[in-house]
């Protein structure tokens, strides 16, 4: 059933350049902040030294570590259930770390008070391949863990192994192919921020940040500051772009509510453009293998995919399912019918950014690992196990996550109605 055409909202106001955008915030008497970041993708700190940061005559704050260890605050959880450091406090575990936050009467002035943050490091051996990361000889990242003795995050499988392994044995045709799929950076056209407003007297925090989860951002905030959720609001204005990057949790967004509450005035921070390239989360950086057993006639019969995924020095994926494959069992079809499905993970921690889901997993998982053997023409596209009243065998898979919506199937009369004519040419 039609409702006609939906008309959007806010055309009227974007076309008019109306947009409400987090930067588009200002609060009296708003402080701004700046973030120190770590030159060194693995590294020990031995001091931090901020005395001439303090004495310039704009600043009103300078955050460390240190000074966040001691309100029990340098560490927050992900949404993967790990935790992250919110400022480096025993080492520096990827290039860009945020090691200090200064809050000053104004951006530039913020800006400026970093270059007078002094921080010594010791430069430790890195690991920037998600298949060297699990070599036993190793540098460790997260040493931070007890009993952690290697970067092993975990394992995943799911599914049929066995009859998966049976169709394989006894396939007519099997194409393999390995492949790498790099990491992608989401580029927003706006960047990341936040301006929080903390009252002393009500004891209520206001964040205007560009988050396409703030429900989740309000309990992670009030599990960070101890703060009850009902006295958290979370603002969530006209956003300039997000594709799954803007899901998770920043560690600049905590920094701006502890600026708030250590000055007691609203605090506004907002990445430049090099900053977003440089520290939003990427994502999906794969090892992928992925397999094919068919039929001469070009039916599927089974699928395997073996993946091992980097997430970086933090699991800090905003993972909405119970799969952490992601959206792998869409890819697969049907969990239910799915008998002869099979799914397994395997990720790693390197010297890395934490990655974090962006849109077209799904899709682009089903062109790497279906099309290069329909090009070859050794088998067609596979039906959907609901239509065609069979099941495929799914890959074991590892990717860590993928929050992307599936692709959008055309329905039975779309795929037998002829062909829309070209359009006449428009004339000038």
């Amino acid at each position: 059933m039609s409702h006609g055409r939906m008309h959007r909202k806010e055309d009227a106001r974007f076309i008019r350049g109306r947009g409400n955008y987090t930067d588009d915030v200002h609060l009296p008497g708003m402080l701004y902040g700046a973030i120190l970041r770590s030159p060194y993708a693995h590294a020990r700190i031995v001091s931090v030294d901020a005395s001439a940061a303090e004495a310039h005559p704009k600043v009103r704050a300078v955050i460390t570590g240190q000074t966040l260890a001691g309100l029990g605050l340098a560490w927050m959880p992900t949404l993967s259930r790990d935790t992250q450091a919110v400022l480096a406090t025993d080492k520096v575990r990827f290039q860009d770390q945020e090691v200090a936050f200064v809050v000053a009467e104004d951006a530039y002035s913020a800006r400026d008070a970093l270059e007078l943050i002094d921080v010594e490091y010791e430069p430790l051996d890195t690991v920037i391949d998600a298949r060297r990361a699990l070599d036993q000889d190793a540098p460790v990242i997260r040493d931070n863990l007890e009993g952690r003795t290697d970067n092993h995050v975990f394992d995943w499988e799911a599914g049929d192994g066995e009859r998966t392994d049976a169709l394989f044995a006894r396939a007519e045709v099997t194409v393999a192919q390995d492949m790498l799929y790099p990491r992608v950076h989401p580029a927003p056209l706006e960047t990341c921020g936040a301006v929080a407003d903390f009252d002393k007297v009500t004891g209520k925090l206001t964040v205007w940040c560009p988050t396409q989860a703030p429900h989740a951002h309000r309990t992670l905030y009030a599990m960070v500051a101890g703060l009850p959720e009902h006295k958290i609001r979370v603002i969530s204005p006209d956003i300039g772009g997000g594709f799954g990057g803007k899901v998770g949790i920043y560690r600049g967004y905590v920094c701006a509510i502890v600026g708030s509450i250590v000055t007691g005035r609203p605090v506004k921070w907002m990445e430049d453009r090099s900053e977003n390239l440089m520290s939003t989360s990427f994502a999906r950086d794969f090892h992928m293998r992925g397999e094919i057993a068919a039929t001469r006639d070009g039916r599927i019969q089974a699928i395997r995919v073996k993946v091992l995924a980097d997430h970086g020095a933090f699991n800090g994926t905003a993972q909405p399912t119970k799969f952490p494959a992601g959206f792998f069992h869409v890819f697969s079809g049907s969990p239910r019918r799915s008998a002869r499905a099979r799914a397994s993970t395997w990720t790693s921690s390197a010297s890395a950014w934490p990655t974090a889901p962006s849109c077209g997993c799904t899709r682009r998982a089903r062109r790497c690992c279906g099309s290069p053997a329909r090009r070859r023409g050794r088998v067609t596209r596979p039906r959907s196990p609901r239509s065609s009243g069979r099941s495929w065998a799914s890959p074991p898979t590892t990717w860590r996550w993928c929050t992307a919506t599936p692709t959008r199937r055309r329905s039975a009369s779309a795929r037998t109605a002829p062909a829309r004519p070209p359009s006449p040419a428009r004339r000038r």
